[in-house]
C-alpha cells in the first residue's frame, strides 16, 4: 500500500514539475489574457458596439469575451479591439495566439497586427475565423522598440459579424502550441491552472 501511495506522490510530482516547466518557458506578456478581471484593460471602438464577458459561454481558459458589432466606421480599421500594453523589442520575433470563434454558420476576416498607438503602423496578418472554437496565431517581427509600449490591434474587415474571444498570449520567439480544448476536462485543469497563476 505505501509502496502504491509513493508511485502515485512520485507521478503526481513528475506531473506538476513537467508542468510547471512547459509553462515557465512561455512569459506571457498579455495582462488579463483570460479575461479572469472582467475586461480591465481592453477597449473596443466607441459607438460600434460592445465588448463584455459572455456569461453563458465557457471560455478556453478563464472567460470568453462577445464582441457585439452594431456598426463598421469609415475606416477599415473601425472598428477595433485594443489589448493592454506590453513592452516589444525592436526585431525581436513575437507570436500572438488566442481562441476565436464568429457567429453560427459564418466566415469572417480578422487584421491583427502589434501596434504601437503613437505610430498605428506594426507588422500584420489577416486571420479567416469559423463558427467553431479554434486557436488562430501569428509569429512577427517587431519593427518598435519600446518605450512607448504596443497593443494587440484587431480590426473587422468590413464585416459587422459578431466574434467571441479567449485566451490570449504575446510571447517572444515562436509559436508554442497547448493542449487545449473547448468543453474537455482538459479545459477544465488549464482553467485552474489560469488562475493558480495569475495569483
Amino acid at each position: 500500500m505505501i509502496s502504491r501511495i509513493c508511485v502515485l506522490m512520485m507521478i503526481v510530482t513528475f506531473s506538476v514539475i513537467l508542468f510547471s516547466g512547459t509553462a515557465m518557458a512561455i512569459t506571457n506578456l498579455v495582462k488579463n489574457g483570460d479575461f479572469e478581471k472582467d475586461t480591465e484593460g481592453w477597449s473596443f471602438g466607441a459607438d460600434y458596439g460592445s465588448l463584455t464577458i459572455d456569461k453563458k459561454e465557457k471560455g478556453i481558459v478563464g472567460n470568453a469575451i462577445y464582441v457585439k458589432v452594431d456598426k463598421l466606421g469609415a475606416n477599415p480599421w473601425e472598428p477595433e479591439i485594443h489589448s493592454p500594453d506590453f513592452p516589444l523589442n525592436l526585431n525581436k520575433t513575437y507570436t500572438v495566439d488566442f481562441w476565436a470563434k464568429t457567429e453560427p454558420g459564418k466566415k469572417r476576416n480578422l487584421m491583427v497586427k502589434f501596434e504601437q498607438l503613437d505610430k498605428w503602423g506594426g507588422p500584420s496578418g489577416t486571420i479567416t475565423l469559423n463558427d467553431q472554437w479554434k486557436v488562430y496565431y501569428l509569429t512577427l517581427v517587431s519593427d518598435f522598440q519600446s518605450p512607448p509600449n504596443s497593443v494587440i490591434h484587431i480590426q473587422f474587415e468590413g464585416s459587422v459579424d459578431d466574434v467571441w474571444f479567449s485566451h490570449f498570449r504575446v510571447y517572444e520567439g515562436q509559436y508554442v502550441p497547448e493542449t487545449l480544448s473547448p468543453v474537455s476536462p482538459a479545459s477544465k485543469l488549464a482553467s485552474k491552472w489560469g488562475e493558480i497563476k495569475s495569483k
